[in-house]
């Protein structure tokens, strides 16, 4: 990239962050905020309208002299971006415009996620589907953001669990068949960058966000920034043991957290004590298979005051609230959000999992702690994913602004 055109880069990326986390700015606002000079701007700005993404807004407000300033804002229809969030039982799909407003929304049950090639296929397909019902082309989606479980390289777009392709990286086999920039991320820290932008992490500055669901997994928010370790793998919360000489997980350790406590446990637990006997409303309906007993339907279960279903899902709560309260000595959070299916059963799970944690970390460091279940509830993580495809499209760090602006 020539001296000129990174130049032209960074101070379009500016103007287009700027107005992106702030809404209408005025040509003086937008200076200050950019550092950069209004004849410049102009001349940026002019370029930026031809393309359709920032229109001029006209505001009853005048500067003090009877002209009326002139603000900008991107235009809403200008560009889309698009968040996947991947899970092991279901996908979820969330449109934003530039104004941050959904434009729509799809939840699916997830494709097998074994053949990395079909995978994406199916994904193409069911994608170029929502987007139809969006009445959206492909062509003015701006950046994808994509979501998935297991063990995530975020900086390098890549799998160690899920979707290893031969020969590329996640992030490249979605590059290579949409054409389009893609961010790859963990699911947990998704829904972490979800609360952080939209739900009840927002404006705070140390969080623990726990998605709780076929699996276990924590965002952890240090002074209001993603917090991804060493090798971008901080959080796997649900890999801690807690039970000593436990089952087998599926990452090769005993007694992990997931084998006790995650939605695929809680169903595996469920099945093999009805098959040992135990008496539940689950087994009461004419159509009863042991293969159809899943979380949801437990959960359900207790909705309806099944007995055996609570203590389930006590013990499970029991778990995580153990778990917990070394995150709650280790990182002294001012609030922990759960989020993910298994807070359906929030009224159940949820309160064993707080007094288990209370009772088991330091007073002196739980006393001003707060616990909430997400607003967001599953949109958290595709909501997140895709305000991390945005903030790539606009990053200009990298291309040290100081020098250029």
């Amino acid at each position: 990239m020539s001296k000129v055109s990174k130049k032209d880069k960074i101070r379009r990326n500016l103007i287009l962050r700027s107005l992106f986390e702030h809404g209408i700015l005025s040509l003086t606002d937008l200076s200050k905020s950019t550092g950069i000079t209004i004849p410049v701007l102009k001349k940026v700005l002019s370029k930026i309208k031809r393309e359709g993404l920032v229109e001029r807004v006209k505001l009853n407000k005048t500067n003090g002299a009877g002209r009326p300033p002139i603000y900008f804002k991107l235009s809403k229809q200008g560009g889309f971006i698009l968040g996947i969030d991947i899970g092991r039982t279901f996908t979820n799909y969330i449109l934003l415009d530039l104004e941050k407003n959904i434009v729509n929304e799809r939840r699916i049950k997830s494709f097998r996620l074994e053949n990395p090639e079909e995978f994406i296929e199916n994904i193409y397909d069911e994608i170029l589907d929502f987007l139809k019902e969006s009445k959206v082309s492909l062509k003015k989606i701006l950046g994808i953001g994509i979501a998935i479980p297991g063990v995530v390289k975020t900086k390098e777009g890549r799998s160690e669990t899920y979707l290893k392709f031969k020969n590329k990286t996640v992030r490249e086999a979605f590059q290579e068949k949409f054409k389009k920039p893609i961010q790859i991320e963990h699911d947990a820290k998704a829904m972490a960058l979800g609360e952080l932008w939209f739900g009840k992490a927002r404006g705070l500055k140390n969080v623990l966000c726990l998605n709780l669901g076929w699996g276990i997994g924590l965002g952890i928010i240090i002074d209001g920034k993603i917090y991804y370790g060493n090798d971008g793998f901080a959080g796997e919360f649900g890999h801690i043991q807690v039970v000593q000489d436990g089952d087998i997980c599926y990452c090769g350790k005993y007694g992990c957290l997931e084998t006790v406590a995650s939605g695929r446990a809680i169903t595996e637990i469920a099945r093999k004590k009805i098959l040992g006997g135990r008496q539940t409303i689950l087994t009461k309906t004419p159509d009863f298979k042991i293969e159809n007993v899943d979380a949801i339907k437990i959960i359900e279960a207790a909705n309806q005051g099944d007995q055996f279903s609570l203590e389930i899902l006590e013990e499970a709560g029991y778990y995580i609230g153990s778990g917990i309260s070394y995150l709650i000595n280790l990182f002294n959070p001012e609030k922990i959000i759960f989020g993910g299916g298994i807070t359906l059963a929030s009224k159940f799970i949820i309160d064993s999992i707080i007094s288990t944690a209370m009772k088991k970390s330091l007073t002196h460091i739980n006393k001003s702690l707060t616990f909430e279940v997400s607003d967001l509830g599953y949109r958290a993580g595709a909501i997140g994913v895709a305000m991390l495809a945005v903030k790539d499209l606009f990053e200009v760090e990298h291309l040290q602004p100081i020098k250029f602006v």
